[in-house]
């Protein structure tokens, strides 16, 4: 018996058509402009957490160094080389070097990747900065109750900073380089005294 040319049981594929195949580029199109910026804050959201995260491990460095000694915060200046700056005291992680390893990630913001990066040359060595976050040197070598913040600007020590993000500007190196840093978060990390970290809010920062 003669099969006829149309009974094939196995019925055939159509092809997409123009319009059809527009239709899924466009959908694609709408799911990935919906997905993508999703993605990003994600990432940005994890990358604050983790930095966030270093800043209390470190804080929890101050605060054993602080019991070790009288309550006194490291006497440091803000920033390691090559920063520009004319304060002789040793940069922080330095300081706290008998509590944090002074060129450990954890002095590294996820986020950061211009500041403690910043090479120099020191006797002939390259040397890289390795730390992201700037020092609140008015701390240094004083308990928080000898500050000014706490003296005359009523600051309590959940509104006094200790360290926070190296961000959001044009710094100067020691050799005369500028250096442009972006903001490594939309809301700047802040470690303060009392060992917790956030952003600062200003309606708090005076006490009757």
């Amino acid at each position: 018996m003669t099969r006829h040319p149309h009974s094939n049981p196995i019925s055939r594929r159509r092809a997409f058509s123009l319009i059809e195949l527009l239709v899924v580029v466009a959908i694609i199109a709408l799911i990935l402009g919906i997905a993508i910026p999703t993605l990003s804050f994600a990432r940005a959201k994890a990358a604050s957490t983790a930095c966030g995260a270093k800043l209390y491990g470190i804080g929890q460095a101050f605060a054993i160094h602080n019991d070790n000694n009288s309550g006194k915060y490291p006497e440091a200046r803000y920033m390691p080389d090559p920063w520009l700056t004319s304060d002789e005291r040793p940069p922080i992680n330095q300081a706290l070097k008998d509590y944090i390893e002074p060129y450990s990630t954890a002095w590294v913001c996820p986020s950061d990747r211009v500041v403690h990066t910043q090479t120099y040359e020191e006797d002939g060595v390259e040397k890289t900065c390795g730390v992201s976050y700037t020092y609140v040197a008015v701390l240094s070598a004083r308990s928080y109750e000898e500050t000014f913040f706490a003296r005359f600007l009523r600051f309590s020590p959940s509104d006094t900073p200790v360290m926070h993000d190296f961000d959001g500007g044009t710094f100067e190196r020691q050799d005369g380089q500028t250096v442009r840093v972006d903001f490594f978060h939309p809301r700047r990390n802040i470690l303060f005294v009392d060992g917790h970290v956030g952003p600062l809010d200003a309606s708090n920062t005076q006490t009757d």
